[in-house]
Formats: structure tokens, C-alpha cells, sequence
């Protein structure tokens, strides 16, 4: 009986030490989150933040990083694509800003600027002003156009026409907010399906019948190359969403990530 007793714990000792061994063995790593930049594909042995982007690195067992020798996390486009906010008189800060950060946040892949009908300083509402990188004379062709909310009628028919010829050649062309009325009163959405802030989604429909539908309820709508969003914050979601849709999934939640952007869904608020 004694001999008994005393192999049992005799027995779990060895087992304890048997297995804590094994998992102290597994080596530490720290990664980008990752977001795009430069040193995505790079594996610190050290914590610390990550020199291209400054984010904080993020500490990864041996076994959570899948091929560890080829480590090779998302990976920029080659060429960047041009992404043009146009900046007009009234718009809504959040409408051209929260844009304008996404599109930061997709790293390398994207070059982003902001384009008025000049360059002299548009006053944002209330009484933001903010300076034109360039002017419809002199902005590089966009692949992708954001167009926010503002005083559609301060846009003059030069303006106009650039916004036409640049949504004709643009890979995306994205309206955020009541921007679905500069571009209704251009015939960009006729037959197609639209969304707007939720104040102007009666006088969207009643004003401009040769849109197929207006959607309430959802935070963006999707028409291929045309994309609208719903009000303000909504255009913040649409800009992840047309990540997703030129880089992956992956990708834009890795930069929703690293704005602590938590809200987007890729499957989810929209038409």
C-alpha cells in the first residue's frame, strides 16, 4: 500500500517535468500588426515598436507564424494607385479626412492627395480651411476618385468636367455623404443603385429618377466601379471596403487595424 502511495506523485513529478520543458522551448517573435508598410515581411526577436510605421510590434510564438522561414505577410501593390479627393466649399470634415486616413492606412499601395477646382484654400464647415495639394490643371490621373459632401454649387463646369473625365478613366469612383448629389447631377448614378446620409435620402430619390434605387439602412452600396456610402463616419467604411476590394479581406482589416478602426465588417451594412 505504501509503495503505492508513493509512486503516484512520484509519477505526476515526472510528468510535469517531462512537458513544461517542451513548451518554454517555444521561441518568442515580435511582427509588424501587419499593415502594409515596408517591414511587414520582417521578424524582430525584440519587442519595440516597428520602424516603418511605428506601430507596436506584436508578440508571436514560434507555431502562430505559419512557414516562419518564408514568412511572407500581405504584400503592397507594386505600383501605387493614385487616390484623388476632390475638395470643394462646405464639406464635411470627416467626409474627406476619414477617407483620406484609410487610404493612408493601405500603406505603400496607395498615393493619396487631395484636388480642388484651385489651389487656393476651400473652407471646410464650419471654418476649417485646408489647402489643395493640386488643382484639376495639375493633379495627377486618379485610379481611385473620393468625392465628399459639400456646396455642390461652388463647383464651377471646369471642375465639373474634370470629375466626368476622371471618373471615366478611374478604376473606383466612391461618393461619400450627400457627394451622391454632385455625382447624381453629373448622370454618374442614372440606372444605378445609390445611398446617401439618411437626410437626404427622399430628396436623392425625388430629385434624380434615373437612379434605380435608394437604399436606406446600410452603410454603403455597391455598384462594381461605383461606390456610394451613407453619411459622414459611413465613408470611412467604404474606403476599407474598396481596400478589400482591390488588396483582399485581409489587407483592409490589417489597416482598419492600424487606425484601431474595429467597426468594419467585410460582409456586413451593405447593398
Amino acid at each position: 500500500m505504501f509503495r503505492k502511495l508513493f509512486l503516484v506523485p512520484f509519477i505526476l513529478i515526472l510528468a510535469i517535468v517531462h512537458v513544461a520543458p517542451s513548451q518554454n522551448t517555444l521561441k518568442t517573435y515580435y511582427v509588424c500588426p501587419p499593415c502594409g508598410c515596408a517591414d511587414d515581411n520582417k521578424i524582430s526577436l525584440t519587442s519595440g515598436d516597428c520602424p516603418s510605421c511605428n506601430m507596436s510590434l506584436v508578440e508571436k510564438c514560434a507555431n502562430e507564424i505559419p512557414n516562419l522561414e518564408q514568412f511572407q505577410p500581405l504584400k503592397p501593390l507594386d505600383t501605387p494607385l493614385n487616390v484623388a479627393i476632390f475638395i470643394y466649399a462646405q464639406n464635411q470634415v470627416l467626409d474627406f479626412a476619414g477617407p483620406y486616413d484609410v487610404f493612408v492606412s493601405g500603406g505603400r499601395s496607395f498615393n493619396v492627395y487631395t484636388v480642388g477646382s484651385t489651389q487656393a484654400p476651400v473652407i471646410m464647415a464650419p471654418n476649417l480651411s485646408v489647402n489643395p495639394e493640386y488643382d484639376i490643371f495639375n493633379a495627377p490621373k486618379p485610379d481611385i476618385l473620393v468625392i465628399p459632401a459639400g456646396l455642390t454649387n461652388d463647383v464651377n463646369e471646369s471642375a465639373r468636367q474634370w470629375i466626368m473625365k476622371s471618373a471615366d478613366k478611374a478604376m473606383y469612383v466612391l461618393s461619400v455623404c450627400n457627394g451622391a448629389f454632385l455625382i447624381a447631377e453629373l448622370g454618374l448614378l442614372d440606372g444605378l443603385n445609390a445611398t446617401c446620409h439618411l437626410s437626404g435620402l427622399k430628396a436623392l430619390e425625388e430629385n434624380f429618377p434615373k437612379i434605380k434605387a435608394v437604399y436606406k439602412d446600410v452603410r454603403y452600396v455597391d455598384n462594381g466601379k461605383i461606390i456610394t456610402s451613407a453619411g459622414v463616419s459611413a465613408g470611412i467604411d467604404a474606403s476599407y471596403y474598396v481596400i478589400s476590394k482591390i488588396l483582399g479581406v485581409a489587407h483592409a482589416l490589417a489597416a482598419a487595424n492600424s487606425l484601431e478602426y474595429l467597426y468594419w465588417k467585410p460582409k456586413s451594412n451593405k447593398y
